[in-house]
């Protein structure tokens, strides 16, 4: 029999029994559902991880004073200046060739004033590469220039939060803040930044390093900086380099401990990857043992077939059927009622996981290859779970088989 007559005769022998094939499918629906619904799902939070770690970059780091240690006790040196400087930015994006730029960071909390509102939010002082190192652009406006930082302008960006409270749904640009007196023209809206952890993002406005000193920290002096590798370039390159640079300029001996620290974000970023991929493989693993139950409950209906039709069989073979036909027959049985299944449990799993999202609003990504992967899994599953049932059958011996009860 060639393949199209056996698939036909596979379906008219399914259905002569529809209940117990319905039921024998069950699991296979099920398994296959349950892979797409639980890999879209860790899909999604991969997705949402990538997002998160683009948006945030991965190649920056943070540097900020330790102090250095006496006695057992760590706290600050004063002989000596804070450590992390305007200077030391200058000399970090001087002297190490893996970073591409460096800004000294300050940041207060303060209440500002506009025609509108009085508000308190977050406040830095920060060079104009700072929207480059961080990822910050506008969506309104322009960022921060060279030209304000050498003129000490009077000028800011600010963020969506802030802006809100500050201003309602007017447009910020062009308008003025008041802080300590001081007034500032707003030249730009930093673009949507979102959370990072209890911190909002967005509730920022950042002021040229100078002005920012001059006018708004005045003895609050800059113990941070931010530095970024350049594109291509290993981030833990560039922290090694400006860690010996910082030794250096602090005139740290060798067995004296950094007196300051460095947090790179290349590090969080695979941790989360890290974290991201193996919840995946773990929702993977838990589907896939869905399928496998399914796959035992096939192998043993396909037994009981075979032994509620060993009449048929010896039947088959006494009119010329031979052993491989008879194997092939059971086998391709197998594969058509788990490929059914699959089919089913492919659309039903793709339809919950757009309800999961639609309704309980939890992120999901069917994409095209997870359900390729499902289906491959069923018609695997068929072809494994059957493939002893169909051998048990193609084995049997014709004249025991027509004397069978």
């Amino acid at each position: 029999m060639n393949l199209p007559s056996l698939i036909s005769e596979s379906l008219i022998s399914l259905g002569k029994n529809k209940v117990r094939t319905g039921l024998s499918m069950l699991g296979i629906i099920i398994g296959v559902g349950a892979v797409i619904t639980l890999v879209a799902m860790a899909e999604a939070t991969k997705a949402r991880v990538e997002a998160e770690i683009a948006r945030l970059g991965d190649d920056w780091m943070f540097v900020w004073s330790w102090g250095v240690s006496r006695s057992g006790v760590r706290k600050a040196d004063q002989q000596r200046k804070p450590l992390q400087t305007r200077q030391d930015a200058d000399a970090i994006m001087a002297e190490c060739a893996a970073v591409r730029a460096a800004s000294p960071t300050n940041r207060l909390s303060q209440q500002v004033k506009s025609s509108y509102s009085n508000y308190s939010t977050n406040l830095m002082g920060v060079l104009p590469n700072f929207h480059d190192i961080r990822r910050w652009g506008v969506e309104a406006g322009r960022t921060l220039d060279e030209s304000d930082e050498l003129m000490k302008r009077p000028v800011c960006c600010i963020g969506l939060t802030a802006a809100r409270e500050l201003f309602g749904s007017v447009s910020p640009i062009g308008e003025e803040i008041t802080v300590k007196n001081a007034r500032f023209k707003v030249v730009g809206l930093l673009g949507f930044k979102g959370r990072n952890g209890m911190r909002d993002e967005d509730d920022m406005i950042l002021f040229p390093y100078s002005t920012f000193q001059a006018k708004v920290a005045g003895t609050e002096i800059s113990g941070t900086l931010v530095a970024a590798a350049h594109h291509g370039v290993d981030p833990k390159v560039a922290e090694d380099q400006i860690r010996r640079l910082l030794r250096q300029r602090h005139n740290l001996r060798d067995e004296d401990p950094d007196d300051f620290r460095i947090f790179a974000l290349s590090e969080s970023a695979a941790v989360k990857e890290e974290s991201s991929d193996s919840f995946s493989w773990l929702l993977g693993m838990i589907a896939s043992v869905s399928l496998c139950v399914g796959g035992i409950g096939i192998m043993n209906i396909m037994l009981v077939s075979v032994t509620e039709r060993t009449r048929e069989i010896g039947l088959r073979m006494a009119i010329g059927a031979n052993n491989s036909d008879i194997l092939a027959q059971f086998l391709i049985e197998a594969v058509v009622l788990c490929t059914l299944g699959g089919i089913i449990g492919m659309f039903g799993g793709w339809g919950f996981s757009y309800l999961l999202t639609a309704w309980k609003g939890y992120e999901t990504a069917v994409s095209y290859w997870i359900a390729a992967i499902a289906m491959s899994f069923a018609f695997a599953t068929g072809v494994f779970f059957g493939f002893y049932p169909a051998w048990r059958a193609s084995r049997l011996d014709p004249i025991d088989a027509l004397r069978f009860e």
